[in-house]
């Protein structure tokens, strides 16, 4: 039986089992979050950006509102018609726009950018290790988010930030990388428990377990926007992803902030952004179900309609397994590198490299949709052949074993170092890492282009 921090890693990142919808049958996996700790990734890509260094003043959300209400009203304005050009965009119901005015003007901005009104937003740092001050004010883990099952984060510092206090744009930035996991999209459909269900206008959960609390948030950090015309025509709802319309959103209101003279808020909003960029860097992110073509992915559901659910099941236990591991195997990559104070890896060079940025054209408007999101789709099949060969036989190829990520015996990084196959992963693992290390660069470019 697995105990509660198990059940709490389960639900955030184990892809569930979703989708028997409409008359079509189809059923994918669907993870709640793509990389495991996103500072772990973000601090190593940002490590060359020397421009990063520059101190800011903390600032609280209510002080940023009160300083720019009604201009950030008319942004917020004109910010909506830009994202009503999304396909598939739910729009914003007239009766959330921002109202400066507001008794509770916090409450009010935060359902103007449909976020969960319970989130926390303390000011915090969230720290890698080894980066931790010697004058840190720990935050409990369970006081940043509303949460309930967050046991995984045991061990993560927080350090307390008042206002008023300095510290540097990168901590900002690295740490914000992180905290849309903490219930930014959280019971945001009508058929979810929360306050802001019925008001959001974002319609039914288009898949997944309304039910689950993590589940809810899995349509906001995937972006499906790469399917055959044949997926699409059998499952619509599958174009119901809203990565890039979150990156797009934060992206808006960093330029906002830092045009407005709100460095604090430019770099933790786009902090905020650039968690969903990450995501879409994720292949498994990016496609419903990358071992399977759309032939495949047909049969497989044909079959599970007249009652032979065995090869349905199977491909997305497959799926689910290759994915925790990839994501298990990231982190404690990360965490053994940070703990040995070594930069000098193979997987920080590949993050941390800057050689290729410029062959991506991130003044692209389509850069989130067409080219992160394009491209990881595309790598995805070779990534999921890669892990079903490079794995251990019973994660990877085994139905049968439900592999959750959770206790140190899932270390999936110690167990292929045991076993001598951990370099020879990291090194096919590479092209993925500086994937990730482009463009989250890139898009703090964008953040911060005139």
């Amino acid at each position: 039986m697995s105990n509660p921090a198990s059940r709490a890693r389960n639900n955030r990142s184990l892809l569930p089992l979703i989708l028997i919808m409409a008359a079509t049958g189809l059923i994918l996996p669907s993870p709640a979050a793509a990389w495991w700790e996103h500072t772990l990734l973000t601090r190593a890509a940002t490590q060359s950006l020397d421009f990063l260094n520059k101190e800011v003043q903390v600032e609280s959300l209510e002080d940023f509102l009160r300083a720019e209400g009604p201009e950030l009203r008319l942004a917020l304005k004109e910010m909506e018609a830009e994202f009503q050009q999304i396909p598939a965009y739910p729009p914003l119901p007239e009766s959330l726009l921002f109202d400066p005015s507001a008794r509770d003007s916090r409450l009010s901005f935060l359902r103007s950018i449909r976020i969960n009104p319970e989130t926390k937003l303390l000011s915090y740092i969230q720290y890698v290790p080894g980066a931790v001050p010697a004058d840190c004010q720990n935050i409990a883990y369970r006081k940043i988010t509303f949460l309930k099952e967050v046991d995984y984060l045991q061990g993560v510092p927080f350090c307390l930030t008042p206002p008023g206090s300095r510290v540097s744009a990168r901590d900002v930035l690295v740490s914000a990388s992180d905290e849309p996991d903490y219930g930014h999209d959280i019971a945001l459909f009508e058929d979810n428990e929360s306050s802001a269900a019925s008001l959001y206008g974002f319609g039914v959960q288009p898949f997944g377990n309304p039910a689950l609390e993590y589940s809810s948030q899995a349509p906001f950090h995937m972006g499906f926007y790469h399917e055959s015309a044949v997926v699409y025509a059998l499952a619509g709802f599958l174009k119901r992803t809203f990565a890039q319309y979150r990156a797009l959103q934060y992206l808006r209101l960093a330029q906002f902030a830092f045009r407005t003279g709100h460095d604090y808020w430019g770099y933790r909003f786009l902090g905020w952004g650039l968690h969903y960029v990450q995501d879409l860097t994720q292949p498994y992110h990016a496609t419903v179900m990358p071992s399977r073509s759309s032939a495949g992915m047909i049969w497989i559901n044909l079959l599970n309609t007249v009652g032979v659910g065995g090869p349905q099941q199977d491909a997305i236990q497959l799926l689910t397994n290759r994915h925790l591991a990839l994501e298990n195997f990231q982190r404690n990559l990360m965490l053994d590198h940070y703990r040995k104070n070594d930069r000098n890896t193979p997987s920080f060079r590949a993050l941390s490299t800057t050689s290729d940025d410029a062959k991506y054209d991130y003044r692209n408007s389509q850069y989130i949709r067409d080219i992160v999101a394009g491209e990881s789709a595309a790598a995805a099949s070779e990534l999921d052949e890669l892990l079903e060969e490079s794995l251990p036989e019973s994660v990877a190829q085994d139905p049968d074993r439900i592999y959750e990520g959770v206790t140190p015996e899932d270390d999936m990084y110690s167990q292929l170092k045991e076993s001598e196959r951990a370099e020879a992963l990291i090194q096919k693992l590479l092209p993925l890492f500086r994937s990730v290390g482009i463009h989250t660069r890139n898009y703090i470019r964008m953040g911060l282009q005139k």
